[in-house]
């Protein structure tokens, strides 16, 4: 099913529905100049619209979703390299879902979510291109796949933590995630997890769920070595029963501590604190932290 043209999507974009997005002052000045000059390249514009068919698809849609980002070969003659060097890395998919947002919503609204939940969810747009900016220095999204989640219907930012709807091991789950927002303190997150068990139960009783799960460079037990047992991390770690399944975990220890993706030269990082100083000196030596996924009983929280 075809939304209303991108092209009328995108005209009638301004600062405040970029400010609901969560986009900041300097994101919002530059998403709109992109706007204005991605609404004068036709071709361009039938790339993003077909972005925004694929999320409209996807919308409602979390069990093995396809891929919405992905072009197929032969739809056009743009080459993706070029793209990113000439538009930014991410800034067509940041079109389609800006384009693609009050759809979004009205998945929310039809679930019966309040307006404030939904706006806060799909801030999480905003949030990664700042996310962009710190990392790369300039506007973008190159974490534009994770917004699959949040775009399918399935995130919700409710209080400290992100929670969606997965399977896991063949069972529905609430999964959860850590944004960048402020401390990592017991009480935010056992508001969170008791919020987060009624929420579910009752705006999607058709995805029964028992455990919240978590998969996270912050899962990593060797973190318990180089934190005070009292720290925020720790005990947020503590309330998980691992799997025993271990991914290297360095990618994301260095983007998630110091904002750096790829090839990362440890001497130029900053180490002013005791976790910089720990992350550093085991992949130094040769080490490396750890990838590790967790569940709990969502019985543990009250709603």
């Amino acid at each position: 099913m075809a939304l209303t043209p991108v092209a009328d999507r995108l005209t009638a974009i301004d600062d405040e529905h970029l400010t609901r997005l969560g986009f900041r002052a300097d994101d919002r000045h530059d998403a709109l100049l992109t706007i204005r000059r991605a609404l004068d390249e036709p071709t361009v514009l039938a790339r993003v619209q077909y972005i925004a068919d694929q999320l409209l698809e996807q919308l409602g849609i979390f069990d093995r979703p396809k891929d919405p980002f992905a072009v197929p070969e032969g739809f056009d003659d743009l080459d993706p390299a070029v793209l990113d060097k000439e538009w930014g890395v991410g800034v067509l998919p940041l079109l389609a879902l800006v384009a693609t947002a009050d759809d979004v919503a009205g998945f929310h609204a039809g679930r019966g979510i309040d307006p404030e939940v939904s706006r806060r969810s799909l801030s999480d747009l905003g949030q990664q291109a700042w996310v962009h900016r710190r990392t790369f220095s300039g506007f973008g999204l190159h974490t534009y796949p994770w917004m699959r989640i949040c775009w399918s219907g399935a995130l919700y930012w409710l209080g400290r933590l992100q929670f969606n709807l997965t399977r896991y091991h063949g069972d529905w789950v609430v999964s959860t995630h850590i944004p960048e927002s402020g401390p990592l303190t017991p009480e935010a997150c056992a508001e969170s997890f008791g919020w987060a068990r009624t929420f579910f139960a009752e705006h999607f009783p058709d995805y029964p769920t028992t455990v919240f799960h978590c998969g996270s460079w912050l899962l990593d037990p060797q973190l318990t070595e180089v934190l005070a047992p009292e720290s925020n991390m720790v005990r947020f770690q503590q309330l998980w029963e691992l799997d025993d399944e271990q991914r290297v975990g360095d990618p994301d220890a260095l983007f998630f501590v110091f904002r750096r993706r790829g090839e990362v030269d440890l001497e130029t990082l900053p180490q002013d604190t005791s976790l910089q100083r720990a992350i550093v000196a085991k992949i130094r030596a040769g080490g490396h932290w750890q990838l590790r996924e967790g569940t709990f009983g969502q019985d543990r929280f009250a709603g």
